[in-house]
C-alpha cells in the first residue's frame, strides 16, 4: 500500500470528536458528501468499518480509537505549529538574543530588558550590537541580528516592524545660559549648535535638517558629535544648545544643572520601533522578546 493520505487523519480526528459527518463538514468548510467519501476512503485505508452508527450518531470502532490516541498528539502539535501556539516556557530558554541598537537606545531600555530577561528568562543571553553605519537594518535582513530598535526612515521589505514609542524632541541649554528662563525663537536662531549626526540614529538627523529649513531657520552648528549620550556635557560647559529626545534630556537633567524648553520651532518626533525579520513574525521565543520589549517601554519611557 501507497503512503496513504494524511489528510484523512483530520477527518479522522474530527468524526471521533464531533460523531457527525454534518458537523465535520461544517469545520472544514466542505460538503456533507465530501466527509462521506472521505470516510469511505478511511474504511479502505484502514480496512475496518471506522465509524458506526449508534442512537443517531456515530461512534468509532476500537481500531479507530487506538489509532487516533496514537496521533492526535502530533495532529495537535501540528495545528498549535500552524496556528503560532506554541507554548514557550521563557524560563527554560537558553536563546540568545541579538540586538543592534545605539547607545541612546541602550541608555533607555537596557536595564529594563537586562532586569526581566534575568528574571523571566535566567538561562537566555542578551547580544547588543552597535549599529553598523555601511550596513544599517542589512544585519537583520542577512539573519545576523534577531531585531533592531531604532528610527529608521525606510526599512527593507523583508522586514516587519513594531512601533515602540514616538520621542519629543526638546531643547536643552546650561543652567544660567544666557537665554535661560526665555527660549525663544530668536535665542533659537542667535546661539550655536550641537549637531547629533549619528547614523545609529537612522535618518533623523537629515530629517530634522529639513525640517528647520522648510521652516526658514537658520541656526550654525559649529560642532557635532556621533551620541546624544555626549551632547549634555557639551552643553553644560558652554552656551551651545542641544536639540535631544525627551527622555534623555530629562534623565541628565535630573544629574546635571540643565534646562529643558519646548523647541521654538516645530520639529518631528523620534519614531522608535522593533524591526524583524518577516520570517520571524510567528516565531514563540521571538514574539515573546517583542512583547517584553514593548512591556519595557511602557514601564520605562511611556510612564515617564
Amino acid at each position: 500500500m501507497g503512503f496513504p493520505d494524511l489528510n484523512l487523519l483530520v477527518y479522522l480526528h474530527l468524526l471521533i470528536k464531533h460523531g457527525s459527518a454534518t458537523k465535520v463538514a461544517h469545520e472544514l468548510n466542505v460538503s456533507q458528501p465530501g466527509v462521506s467519501a472521505a470516510l469511505r476512503r478511511l474504511r479502505i485505508v484502514l480496512e475496518d468499518p471506522v465509524m458506526v452508527r449508534s442512537g443517531g450518531r456515530l461512534v468509532p470502532t476500537s481500531k479507530a480509537l487506538a489509532i487516533h490516541a496514537q496521533m492526535a498528539p502530533s495532529l495537535d502539535l501540528w495545528k498549535r505549529l500552524a496556528d503560532g501556539n506554541v507554548m514557550f516556557d521563557a524560563s527554560r530558554t537558553t536563546r540568545t538574543y541579538s540586538v543592534l541598537a545605539s547607545d541612546y537606545i541602550q541608555f533607555l531600555l537596557l536595564p529594563g530588558l537586562s532586569c526581566k530577561l534575568s528574571l523571566l528568562a535566567p538561562k537566555a543571553e542578551l547580544r547588543v550590537i552597535p549599529p553598523n553605519p555601511y550596513r544599517r537594518l542589512q544585519m537583520v535582513v542577512e539573519r545576523e541580528a534577531d531585531f533592531a530598535i531604532g528610527y529608521y526612515h525606510e526599512a527593507p521589505e523583508e522586514l516587519r516592524s513594531r512601533r515602540l514609542f514616538l520621542e519629543t524632541m526638546v531643547c536643552v541649554i546650561r543652567r544660567g545660559h544666557p537665554a535661560s528662563g526665555q527660549f525663544d525663537l530668536a535665542a533659537f536662531s542667535r546661539h550655536l549648535h550641537i549637531g547629533i549626526t549619528s547614523v545609529a540614529q537612522g535618518s533623523y538627523s537629515a530629517t530634522l535638517e529639513q525640517a528647520i529649513a522648510e521652516q526658514r531657520v537658520q541656526r550654525r552648528v559649529p560642532i557635532t558629535v556621533p551620541s546624544y549620550l555626549a551632547a549634555p556635557h557639551v552643553v553644560l560647559q558652554t552656551d551651545y544648545v542641544a536639540i535631544l529626545p525627551a527622555s534623555i534630556a530629562r534623565a541628565f537633567a535630573a544629574m546635571l544643572p540643565l534646562e529643558l524648553h519646548p523647541s521654538p520651532v516645530g520639529l518631528p518626533a523620534l519614531d522608535v520601533s522593533i524591526f524583524y525579520h518577516d520570517s520571524m513574525q510567528n516565531d514563540p521565543s521571538h514574539k515573546w522578546f517583542r512583547d517584553l520589549t514593548v512591556e519595557v517601554v511602557a514601564e520605562k519611557v511611556l510612564s515617564k
